[in-house]
């Protein structure tokens, strides 16, 4: 088992125990995040740096590298399964293809008409 961890927004975290071959993706890190805080939930995670920062007072320009890192991290994730989908689709269409000449292999043409 590994314990990985949902960053959230905008600071905070949550703790999961998964498999040792579960895949690590966004929101989630196996970055430990810092233990030595008052408040353990008072940090975000900096997706370009890849650790854990105390969130005292994150600057705009901070966040919005967080948010810009995020939305292209979620846009590549998107491309991925809309090519994946299409995929999907065009072996679908294939197998349904496929289906309907072995139901006119196995049932003559004689048969349908009646």
């Amino acid at each position: 088992m590994k314990t990985i961890y949902k960053v959230l927004y905008p600071v905070g975290y949550e703790e999961h125990e998964v498999a040792d071959d579960f895949p690590t993706v966004l929101p989630f890190v196996e970055e430990v995040p810092i233990q030595n805080l008052e408040n353990p939930q008072s940090q975000f995670f900096n997706f370009s740096k890849n650790r854990w920062e105390e969130a005292v007072t994150p600057n705009y320009a901070e966040k919005l590298e967080l948010i810009e890192t995020l939305t292209e991290t979620v846009q590549k994730e998107n491309e991925f399964l809309k090519e994946k989908a299409e995929e999907q689709a065009i072996q679908m269409t294939d197998t349904q293809l496929a289906l309907a000449e072995v139901y006119e292999m196995l049932v003559p043409a004689n048969k349908e008409a009646k």
